[in-house]
C-alpha cells in the first residue's frame, strides 16, 4: 500500500497523458495493427476469423480484438480506444517501480520511471493506440518475474509477449536464452565434465515450465495461420514483401548504419556516454559485490541476448529497422544503465546523471530531423502537432471543395477517414504521383516524400495553403496550369 501510495503522482500522470491524447488519430503502423484489425473482428461480431490478405501482416491480431471487444463494450470512439490502454500503461508504471527497487532501492526507483517512460520509442508508442504498449507490459512483467522467481509472473510475462506480435515471440524466447545463462548454480567454463552437463541440462528443464503456456500459444498460433493462410511470417504477395526482400552487400552496410544509429538516436546517445565516462574514470562510489552487482549482470546478458535475435532481420532484410522493433533492446538497456549507475557512482554523482539523462530523453522528443532525412515519427512525441494540423488542412480542402481524390499524398495519409478517426468517412487520398494528382497533400511527416519530390514541388508547383506547429508542417499544392 505504501508503494501504491509513493506511485499516485506518475498513475496521475498517466492518466492525464491518456486525456490529453484521447481523440487523437490512429497513426502510422497503428492504423494496420490497432484500427484496421478491430475494424475486422468488430464488423464480424468478434468471431475470431483470418485477416483479409491486405492487412495480415503475420502477427497474431489479439490486440485488435482485444480493441474490438473495447469498442463493443464502450462504443467505437477514439477515447474509447486510448482508455483502453490505460491499464497497460499502469501496469507498466507499477512494473518498472517494481523492477527499479531490485535494481537500486526504493529511493532510486523512482529515477527509473521517468528514465523509461520518457524514451521518446516508449513515449511515442504510449501516446498511440499501440500492442507495443501491451508488449512493453509483458517484457517488465516477465523481467520482474525473473528476478523475484515468481514463476507465476514470468509465465503471464511470456504469454503476453506471445500475444502480442512475432517480435514479442522472439523476445521470449530471449529472455528463456538469458534465464539459463543467468543461472548462477551453472558454470559454462572450461573443462567440461559430464557432472557439468548434467546440471545444465536440469537447469533448462527447470526453467522451462513458465515458458509453456506462451510457447504452446505461438506455436498453435502459427500453425493455425500456415493452415488458414498458407503462409508464416510474410509471402511473396504481401503488401509488405518488399521489405523481406533479401539486402545485398551495400543495402547491408547500411543496415549496418541505420540500426547503429537506432541505439544512438533521440537522446540515447547520452547513456552510451555516461556509461563510457564512468568506465573510463573507474567509478567514483562503492562497488556493491551484493545483490546490485548481480542485477546489473542479469540486465547486461538480457540486453545482448535480445540484441542478438532481434537484430540480424534488420541487417539482412531491406526495410526492417523500424525504432520500435528494438524495442525490447532498449528497455532492457535502460534497465542495465539505471543498475550501472547505481552499481559504480555515488548518490550525487547518480544524481547527477540521473537528471541530465531523463532532460536528455525530455529533449529527444524535440528532436526534428532536417527535410529530406526519414524519421520515426511514430518513435516520438514529436509526432503530436501533425494530428491538429491535419484537421485543419481538411477543413481547408472540404472548404475549397476540392475531391480527395484529387490529391496525392503518401503514407500514413492514404487511409480512410474511418481508419484513422473512426468517423465514418470512406473518402481516402489518391498515392502521391507528380506526374498525375492535381493536388499534393504534403508533410515533414511523409517520409515517402524524396528530397527531389519537394524540391520539383517547390519549383513546379503552387503552394496553396501552409500549416505549421512545434516542427510538424503540412503543405498544399496546386498543380501550375
Amino acid at each position: 500500500m505504501r508503494d501504491f501510495i509513493r506511485l499516485l503522482p506518475f498513475f496521475a500522470c498517466g492518466i492525464a497523458f491518456v486525456w490529453s491524447v484521447q481523440y487523437d488519430p490512429f497513426f502510422w503502423d497503428t492504423v494496420q495493427l490497432a484500427s484496421k484489425h478491430a475494424h475486422h473482428f468488430y464488423d464480424n461480431g468478434l468471431r475470431w476469423t483470418p485477416l483479409p490478405p491486405e492487412i495480415d501482416s503475420g502477427h497474431p491480431p489479439v490486440f485488435g480484438y482485444y480493441l474490438a471487444l473495447a469498442w463493443t463494450c464502450f462504443g467505437k470512439t477514439l477515447p474509447a480506444s486510448h482508455w483502453a490502454m490505460l491499464p497497460f500503461i499502469l501496469l507498466n508504471i507499477g512494473l518498472i517501480y517494481r523492477i527499479g527497487q531490485r535494481a537500486g532501492s526504493p529511493r532510486w526507483a523512482f529515477w527509473l520511471l521517468p528514465l523509461i517512460l520518457l524514451d521518446p520509442v516508449v513515449a511515442g508508442q504510449h501516446a498511440l493506440v499501440s500492442p507495443d504498449v501491451v508488449l512493453i507490459s509483458g517484457f517488465f512483467m516477465a523481467v520482474s518475474g525473473m528476478l523475484e522467481r515468481r514463476r507465476w509472473l514470468l509465465s503471464a510475462g511470456v504469454f503476453i509477449l506471445c500475444l502480442v506480435s512475432m517480435r514479442g515471440m522472439m523476445t521470449a524466447g530471449a529472455l528463456f536464452v538469458s534465464q539459463i545463462l543467468m543461472l548462477q548454480e551453472v558454470k559454462l567454463i572450461r573443462p567440461v565434465s559430464k557432472k557439468k552437463v548434467l546440471r545444465l541440462l536440469r537447469a533448462v528443464i527447470s526453467g522451462i515450465p513458465p515458458y509453456v503456456p506462451g510457447f504452446v500459444f505461438a506455436a498453435w498460433y502459427l500453425w493455425w495461420h500456415h493452415a488458414a493462410t498458407g503462409w508464416t511470417g510474410y509471402h511473396a504477395g504481401s503488401p509488405w514483401a518488399p521489405a523481406f526482400e533479401k539486402a545485398g552487400e551495400s543495402q547491408m552496410l547500411k543496415n549496418i548504419a541505420v540500426v547503429g544509429w537506432r541505439w544512438l538516436d533521440f537522446g540515447r546517445i547520452f547513456e552510451w556516454l555516461f556509461i563510457a565516462w564512468l568506465i573510463f574514470r573507474g567509478g567514483d562510489g562503492r562497488l556493491h559485490r551484493d545483490n546490485k552487482r548481480l542485477v546489473t549482470g542479469v540486465f547486461f546478458i538480457l540486453c545482448i541476448c535480445l540484441t542478438v535475435l532481434l537484430t540480424p532481420s534488420a541487417l539482412l532484410f531491406q526495410n526492417l529497422s523500424a525504432h520500435r522493433y528494438f524495442l525490447p533492446c532498449f528497455l532492457a538497456f535502460h534497465l542495465f544503465v539505471f543498475s550501472f549507475i547505481n552499481h559504480v557512482a555515488s548518490a550525487a554523482t547518480r544524481t547527477y546523471l540521473f537528471a541530465a539523462l531523463i532532460a536528455g530523453f525530455a529533449f529527444g522528443n524535440r528532436w526534428i530531423y532536417p527535410r529530406g532525412i526519414s524519421m520515426g515519427w511514430d518513435a516520438t512525441l514529436a509526432h503530436l502537432p501533425y494530428h491538429r494540423l491535419r484537421v485543419e488542412a481538411v477543413a481547408f480542402l472540404d472548404s475549397e471543395k476540392i475531391p480527395f481524390e484529387k490529391v496525392g499524398s503518401a503514407f500514413p495519409n492514404l487511409n480512410t477517414g474511418e481508419q484513422l478517426l473512426l468517423n465514418g468517412d470512406n473518402r481516402r487520398f489518391a498515392e502521391k504521383d507528380l506526374a498525375r494528382n492535381e493536388y499534393i497533400f504534403s508533410s515533414n511527416i511523409f517520409n515517402d516524400f524524396s528530397e527531389k519530390d519537394l524540391d520539383l514541388l517547390q519549383r513546379h508547383w503552387l503552394p496553396i495553403k501552409h500549416f505549421e506547429q512545434a516542427g510538424v508542417w503540412i503543405d498544399i499544392y496546386r498543380r501550375r496550369h
